[in-house]
């Protein structure tokens, strides 16, 4: 895939510099900035020139932007700065052309190509729930692995399950206590059973330790914890994958903790050989030095149970081994920031030197759900509630004649659906949030609601014009309104590359909302003055260029909605 046309034109602009300057290209890459949009699309402060040259940053300004010329661009001095503005041709005809041939896959490249990269996100515990809390997980982590698709990764998604564990001992005693045989398969019954169990360890010692046996009978390899271990496995992962279906998320791998069962041992061994172990109030941890407070890595507890570090260890080698990854990323929440930094720190001091490819691209947590204690908030039952909701606005919105569909309550699901998503994706990731119906629902305003209408509005104005133009002159669209439209869709590829570097799907979700803003000036600037508007019923040239730009704009809000995993409904 060739270079995108706004890295095209910016890397064009360096090397004019770069040449007349006589320094490397790199020495003025990272110098250059976006300019402020009245002045031009990039710009290049002086300043650092002035003593070398012994001028006046406006004086060195103005003589290199009479001295190079970079075909496309309109290069001029303002002040100390030097300017450089993308001319309207062919710029306008080259971001058309490329959005609509690209599609859905506008804003990729070939970057990573023959690299792969791994990404552990969602992560559920079997024989529990999926809740709302894993939403930010699975959602992060989806848009992570799909930014790195669109730059040519191989990506492996893994959804690493917490399948292993005392918490699994929980579910077995629970059941012999709680559990109704013919409702073993039904993955209701087994959350019921774990809120009883989780409630009655809490009080009861003993049958806490009910569930801890039962787990290092697991970690022993007794036959029959193991059956009942697999069965409720089994149960988790069919309801895991119904709702994963309706995410529209698919992993390469759905594995757990589990598929490391036996290499406890070996990996425990292996960090003595290399790094050191040692006994600490009958449990073993790694011998490190820690800092003040720093609670010590630990490898196995005092009653011979494996933990989440040793299992971690084992699987961040094995991804390794079987990968080779050039990064490896774990959407984790922020409050295992000190687990994954011991991690590395382990891995690097056994000499892996491929652990500093590793990064924990974390997250803060949402707010606004509430939950009373020993219950939590179903992931279902909020997505259920989504797509009430989303209808009741459809339903609203056909009586009143402003929405057209055949299938309401398909409608009203992609709407709740992209709600949830974008509600969550239009924040950064580190950051916490606060979940609110009327925010994430609202056809107007920051939501996935009002982008997804933009991409159905501009599928409205494509129908009424006849389709999309065959061919159409670019020449013509001169109007402020449609150059800065350009500008957004050619920004997309940049936005792109910034948000797989930085693991931040939010910089594609804040362009969206940028680009559903300046598409809507634009169309409502038609319903204000009759020569503005795409459908022109007397200039039959002009009409076929807006509609070019138009089908253009509904290209780039689909790829930018299909990164985050939102679906493009074309009728709203």
């Amino acid at each position: 895939m060739s270079p995108s046309v706004y890295s095209r034109y910016r890397t064009a602009f360096v090397e004019a510099l770069a040449q007349n300057l006589g320094v490397p290209a790199s020495e003025i890459d990272s110098q250059i900035k976006p300019a402020d949009p009245a002045h031009g699309d990039f710009s290049f402060p002086t300043f650092p020139l002035a003593k070398a040259q012994k001028k006046a940053p406006p004086a060195i300004a103005a003589a290199l932007a009479q001295a190079i010329q970079v075909p496309g661009l309109e290069v001029v001095a303002a002040g100390p700065y030097v300017n450089a503005k993308f001319a309207p041709m062919p710029f306008t005809g080259e971001v058309i052309d490329t959005a609509r041939a690209q599609g859905v896959r506008y804003g990729g490249s070939d970057a990573g190509s023959g690299k792969t990269v791994v990404v552990d996100y969602s992560s559920p515990n079997i024989a529990k729930p999926i809740a709302f809390h894993h939403i930010r997980s699975t959602v992060i982590g989806h848009g992570v692995a799909n930014l790195h698709r669109a730059l040519g990764y191989k990506v492996v998604g893994i959804n690493y399950l917490g399948d292993w564990g005392k918490q699994f001992g929980l579910v077995a005693v629970g059941f012999q206590e709680y559990g109704v045989p013919e409702r073993r398969h039904d993955m209701a019954h087994l959350v019921e059973v774990y809120v009883k169990a989780n409630q009655r360890a809490e009080k009861e010692p003993a049958f806490d330790e009910r569930a801890r046996d039962f787990f290092r009978r697991m970690e022993a390899g007794e036959p029959e914890a193991l059956a009942i271990w697999k069965e409720f496995r089994e149960t988790s992962l069919r309801d895991f994958e119904r709702i994963y279906a309706r995410l529209g998320i698919k992993f390469e791998y759905m594995e757990g903790e589990s598929r490391y069962q036996d290499k406890m041992e070996p990996m425990i061994a292996e960090i003595a050989r290399k790094v050191g172990v040692k006994e600490s109030q009958g449990a073993t941890i790694v011998d490190l030095p820690y800092a003040e407070n720093e609670p010590p890595i630990l490898l196995k507890k005092n009653d011979g149970s494996t933990l989440y570090a040793t299992r971690d260890l084992a699987a961040a080698i094995d991804r390794w081994e079987r990968f080779h990854f050039e990064k490896s990323l774990y959407a984790v929440a922020t409050d295992q920031s000190l687990h994954f930094r011991q991690i590395f720190r382990v891995l690097e001091a056994m000499g892996c030197e491929w652990a500093k490819r590793m990064v924990h691209v974390n997250f803060g947590r949402v707010h606004g759900m509430s939950t009373r204690k020993g219950t939590v908030v179903l992931l279902t039952d909020v997505l259920d509630e989504a797509r009430g909701r989303a209808l009741e606005k459809v339903q609203e919105n056909i009586k009143a004649g402003r929405i057209q569909t055949n299938d309401p309550d398909g409608l009203a699901e992609q709407i709740g659906l992209g709600a949830i998503f974008f509600g969550d994706l239009k924040n950064r990731r580190a950051t916490d949030y606060t979940f609110d119906w009327d925010d994430v629902l609202a056809f107007e305003g920051h939501s996935g609601p009002y982008l997804q209408y933009a991409h159905a509005r501009t599928c409205s104005i494509l129908r009424k014009g006849g389709g999309a133009p065959a061919s159409y002159d670019a020449a013509l669209l001169t109007l402020p309104e449609e150059q800065a439209l350009l500008r957004g869709i050619a920004r997309l590829p940049v936005v792109v590359q910034e948000a797989a570097e930085q693991c931040e799907p939010s910089f594609v979700a804040r362009w969206l909302l940028e680009l559903g803003a300046t598409f809507n000036s634009y169309f409502t600037a038609g319903n204000q003055d009759r020569g503005k508007r795409v459908l022109l019923e007397d200039n039959e040239p002009l009409k076929a260029a807006r509609l070019a730009l138009t089908d253009a704009t509904r290209a780039a809000l689909a790829a930018g909605l299909s990164l985050l995993g939102m679906a493009t409904p074309e009728y709203m």
